[in-house]
């Protein structure tokens, strides 16, 4: 903000004056006769010169290295002088006869700075997955400020969308199809009354991630040569199972080609008899058991995979 001072010298002195009347005359003209019976109204002003009215009537401008000489009457008078910007010196003189009035200005100007009401940051996260709502918020620093803020939000890419908050502090934005970009929330605050110096403009990025798509896992693959040995890496996997109580046991049983494998190892009696140990002895749902059965191998084996939820099953290569 921009202001200005007057600060002015007034002096009163007293001059004898000869020659004939003229309205104005300026001090450093010698050719000018002074009248008599007249008082002089001497106004100098720095750092430029200004009009100067006497009784509501220009007179002349100032003087700015060597003071301006206005011959009035005596009495008294209202002088103005017409500053910058509208602003304006003025004083009721008394004008004595023979006297000189001496008025000098000098124009100050001030800048006068004043703290912004606020100062505004942005918080949002960095990474979000894709489907997850964003709150991004706006806090004001300037915690004793009363002033009410104005709050505008935009958000990109054009395909996201404002579910709530505009024209508030703090906005959510929902992030459906945006996996793998980058959601940019920006914020334009004003007040109205100091946007020249303290408008802002905030902007901040979030990362959103594609969901990771569940994989099945592999937990054993082994060849039955007994069924007591295979009992200890069915426990194995069942442990595994355990641990994740919304996963499936996905078990693939390969018949073998051999003597011992056509006979005493079927594939069919062995996935009756691993049905019932993990039912009957290990206590699985058996909602959460799938066996199936691939075709064959030099020797019967089996393939036991955790399947979590969203996660497809293993196909046959």
């Amino acid at each position: 903000m921009r202001k200005f001072r007057y600060d002015f010298l007034f002096v009163i002195g007293l001059m004898l004056t000869i020659g004939l009347m003229n309205v104005s005359a300026n001090a450093g003209d010698d050719k000018i006769k002074r009248p008599k019976n007249m008082g002089i109204l001497s106004v100098k002003t720095a750092p430029e010169a200004f009009p100067v009215r006497v009784n509501g009537q220009v007179v002349g401008m100032s003087g700015v290295s060597t003071p301006a000489e206005f011959y009035l009457a005596p009495g008294m008078h209202r002088v103005e002088i017409q500053g910058p910007n509208g602003q304006t010196f003025s004083k009721e003189l008394e004008i004595r006869r023979n006297a000189k009035n001496c008025i000098c200005i000098k124009i100050v100007e001030q800048n006068i700075s004043r703290p912004c009401p606020y100062d505004v940051r942005v918080d949002g996260p960095d990474k979000v997955l894709e489907g997850d709502l964003i709150t991004f918020a706006a806090f004001n620093a300037v915690t004793a400020s009363e002033t009410p803020l104005k709050y505008n939000w935009t958000v990109s890419p054009q395909a996201v969308r404002i579910t709530s908050g505009q024209g508030t502090p703090s906005i959510t934005v929902d992030t459906t199809g945006m996996g793998g970009q980058t959601v940019r929330a920006e914020l334009d605050v004003w007040d109205g009354a100091y946007d020249a110096n303290c408008r802002q403009r905030i902007s901040v990025p979030t990362e959103v991630e594609k969901p990771k798509v569940p994989e099945a896992v592999r937990c054993d693959v082994f060849e039955s040569r007994a069924f007591d040995d295979d009992k200890a890496r069915f426990d194995n996997c069942v442990i595994e199972l355990q641990n994740r109580p919304d996963s499936q046991l996905y078990i693939i049983v390969y018949q073998g080609t051999d003597r011992l494998s056509r006979t005493t190892n079927n594939a069919d009696k062995l996935s009756k008899r691993t049905l019932d140990y993990l039912v009957k002895t290990r206590g699985v749902d058996p909602r959460r058991i799938s066996i199936v059965n691939w075709g064959t191998r030099p020797t019967t084996s089996f393939e036991i995979w955790i399947i979590p939820p969203g996660a497809q099953p293993p196909v046959p290569q």
